[in-house]
């Protein structure tokens, strides 16, 4: 069977064997993020992630962007253990003929993000290849009480994000397909694809006060996330209101496209999907609100074995399914 008919999450069932496990990580092999303990009570949280420009590179985003989104990607997945960055490393694979100004962009991008957050760039590794490469490594720290897993979902906890979905669907519908949007939403689709924002110390702050039981990035797609989160914690999620970005709904429907895909798998938004106590939301809603992050309710957790939407028309399955390296949408 080849890669792109197994998929990415195939492989990675494949090669699950391989992996070892360290006495006293928080974090198992399919998570957002490594770990280990480096004392009695902090343990190293450690992310790789790759940008590659024939699948990644959006039509109309600078080198500096480039860089700057390859940092976004190394650094999400800390944020949502709730580990504390402290530093980035990135491996940048150009080909022999590529500009050396556009290569140095790229480096200054993925510098630059981390620095304006106190995070310093350390070095990393210079390599030739057909096609540009970058690959960030990012470093943590966390207690381990502090790390969140994709497990911990509990029935009765309500489900959360940090920002509405679909800005990005647009942008790839506008930049690969040719659509148009409204002047706002075509400014913010292409705002959020090419200069993702998240939020670094959420989760870190939530986990403090126990308000977190779950937590994972959405990159791959809120869909995939919900159901990764629901099945590793052997969980139902029920979902209540889908968090569309204003003037996503009204895009879809120009366009006869469905807009429970584009909220469910555009992928890409790196909003963190959360998982909290009921008792504890009001709490956490106090702790975004002093960190400016949104935080909105969607659903909650029950028992059982199932992810779905409560429509108008009835429970509708959320399917597994968003951006898949191999397969791309599928």
């Amino acid at each position: 069977m080849k890669t792109g008919e197994m998929g990415e999450r195939g492989i990675l069932a494949s090669i699950s064997n391989y992996v070892n496990s360290i006495k006293g990580a928080k974090l198992g092999f399919d998570e957002d993020a490594s770990d280990f303990p480096i004392t009695d009570d902090q343990n190293l949280v450690v992310n790789v992630d790759t940008f590659v420009r024939e699948t990644d590179w959006l039509a109309g985003m600078t080198a500096a962007q480039v860089g700057r989104k390859t940092a976004v990607m190394t650094l999400s997945d800390l944020a949502a253990k709730g580990a504390k960055p402290i530093s980035t490393m990135l491996s940048l694979c150009v080909p022999e003929d590529f500009e050396v100004d556009e290569a140095n962009e790229l480096v200054r991008g993925f510098s630059q993000y981390g620095l304006k957050a106190g995070i310093l760039f350390i070095g990393g590794d210079l390599g030739m290849a057909s096609d540009v490469i970058l690959t960030g490594v990012g470093l943590g720290v966390a207690s381990s009480d502090g790390i969140i897993p994709r497990n911990g979902a509990e029935p009765g906890d309500i489900v959360a994000v940090t920002g509405y979905f679909g800005y990005t669907s647009v942008a790839f519908e506008m930049l690969l397909r040719g659509k148009e949007a409204e002047p706002d939403l075509h400014k913010k689709a292409l705002l959020a694809a090419y200069k993702p924002v998240i939020n670094l110390d959420i989760v870190s702050a939530l986990a403090e006060k126990g308000a977190v039981t779950a937590s994972m990035d959405s990159s791959d797609g809120l869909g995939i996330t919900l159901n990764t989160i629901a099945k590793q914690s052997k969980v139902s999620f029920m979902i209540e209101r889908l968090p569309a970005a204003r003037g996503v709904e009204v895009f879809a429907r120009k366009n006869m496209l469905d807009e429970m895909k584009f909220v469910m798998q555009g992928g890409e938004e790196f909003h963190l999907v959360l998982t909290i106590p009921e008792n504890k939301f009001d709490e956490a809603l106090e702790i975004a609100k002093k960190k400016r992050v949104p935080l909105i309710d969607i659903g909650y957790v029950q028992k059982g074995d199932r992810v779905a939407y409560e429509s108008s028309e009835g429970y509708v399955d959320i399917p597994f399914s968003g951006y898949d390296n191999f397969k791309e949408w599928k």
